[in-house]
């Protein structure tokens, strides 16, 4: 694997992780549904996407590294 493949590589799931750990639960508290509940439910929804993301990162990474792709 050369140096840019591995940084190509690396840059991807640096995105995915900052989408789907810190941009997604932003955009949701966001929402006029979520951000009019009352605190403890929009917490509760946003723990719940941020751990989905971060779940299902780690399952995407551990499968990469399974196939050898990373």
């Amino acid at each position: 694997m050369t140096w840019m493949n591995a940084s190509l590589r690396a840059f991807v799931i640096f995105v995915y992780f900052v989408v789907a750990t810190v941009w997604l639960p932003n955009f949701v508290v966001r929402l006029g549904s979520v951000a009019s509940a009352s605190s403890f439910v929009k917490d509760s929804v946003v723990l719940a996407v941020w751990g989905a993301g971060l779940v299902a990162g780690l399952w995407l990474l551990r499968s990469a590294q399974r196939r050898g792709i990373i």
